[in-house]
């Protein structure tokens, strides 16, 4: 998801940060989840329940997993704000603009693109650029402050454990006490998912915090399958679900001990599929495009929904995979468009047209 870890690749190629083979499939494997949770298979199969408590968790988790806190905040917000509101700015622009030509409200758009939620915006799953810009500037604020860097290590896992305990015990009394009685703002939320920004800051920090365990994580099928048992026990029978986007998050009080066993179901997941060559190679392409799957894929859905339907089986999944092969594609060409690589990502306009992706 630019490391939006979305993960965004351009952020990943800027630093210096190392390169584990297995974290970035993990990248491509949280996007692919996210494109899966829009997907008409989302809608039948009873596995897509568990697989969207723990997608956005895991993304978030990833995001922290090379996180290091900056000597200047100010200009570490800065450059995230380049790298994440500016395709989220373009796309959104250019929408608007196209609305307003066909005699739509330009006021009513405009205030819309900056409240930035995904009940706001024309085209939701951008929601989560601004969002994410939150979550790092928080971070830098937060894990970075040298308060939280002095604890010892015990500390920090147990403060980070209340303070997502916490945090979702108050979302949820937002939702129950003051956004029900405010006309609109139920499941529209505060201004770039600002109410939910201290759950995922929670996750982040994990994912600070477990770095460690996840890179030098081996691929063992007891723990895959023993992880995959406790996380799918644990979803269905507390009746867990998470949509941040629609500000559902429940239990909240037992969510990290569901959300918890299911980030490293996945992290064995990606290394068990880093083993197989050609799928390897695909989802770690998936993470470094994960910034245009993010934009493009529900885009794609609904062309390819309507050309080839979504009734079998086979349909759901052929719209599912084209979705993403086409975002990559749509990713590929715009990288080598010098005014489009620009704009989508403006720090990464150095990729030569020859560069390998």
């Amino acid at each position: 998801m630019t490391n939006l870890s979305v993960t965004v690749p351009v952020e990943a190629r800027l630093s210096s940060k190392p390169h584990y083979s297995h974290i970035a499939l993990a990248r491509g494997i949280s996007i692919v989840l996210v494109a899966f949770g829009h997907s008409a298979l989302a809608d039948m199969y009873i596995a897509a329940d568990a697989l969207g408590v723990v997608r956005m968790p895991f993304f978030f988790l990833l995001a922290g997993l090379f996180f290091t806190p900056a000597a200047n905040r100010l200009h570490y917000c800065r450059k995230k704000s380049i790298v994440l509101l500016s395709p989220y700015f373009f796309v959104l622009t250019a929408i608007g603009i196209k609305q307003w030509l066909s005699g739509g409200d330009l006021l009513s758009y405009i205030s819309g693109m900056l409240y930035g939620n995904g009940q706001t915006i024309a085209w939701t799953p951008l929601w989560f650029l601004p969002h994410l810009f939150l979550l790092y500037s928080l971070a830098a604020l937060t894990i970075g402050h040298a308060a939280f860097q002095r604890l010892q290590r015990w500390q920090q896992y147990l403060f980070t454990v209340v303070w997502l305990v916490v945090a979702g015990i108050v979302l949820n009394s937002l939702q129950l006490h003051l956004f029900s009685s405010a006309s609109g703002l139920m499941h529209t939320g505060l201004p770039w998912g600002a109410d939910f920004a201290p759950v995922s800051l929670g996750y982040f920090a994990l994912g600070y915090l477990l770095r460690q365990q996840f890179v030098q994580a081996e691929f063992n099928l007891t723990q895959l399958l023993g992880f995959t048992a406790v996380f799918c026990l644990l979803v269905y029978l507390l009746n867990a679900a998470v949509d941040f986007n629609l500000r559902l998050y429940t239990p909240a009080l037992l969510l990290p001990a569901i959300i918890l066993p299911g980030c490293f179901m996945l992290l064995q997941f990606a290394l068990l599929l880093s083993q197989v060559p050609l799928l390897n190679s695909a989802f770690t392409l998936c993470g470094r495009y994960s910034l245009y799957i993010l934009i493009f894929h529900v885009f794609f859905q609904q062309i390819l929904s309507r050309h080839l339907g979504s009734a079998m089986l086979w349909q759901q999944f052929a719209v599912l995979l084209g979705s993403i092969v086409f975002s990559v594609v749509a990713g590929w060409c715009i990288r080598r468009v010098v005014l489009l690589r620009y704009c989508f990502e403006p720090l990464n306009t150095r990729i030569g047209v020859t560069r390998q992706c």
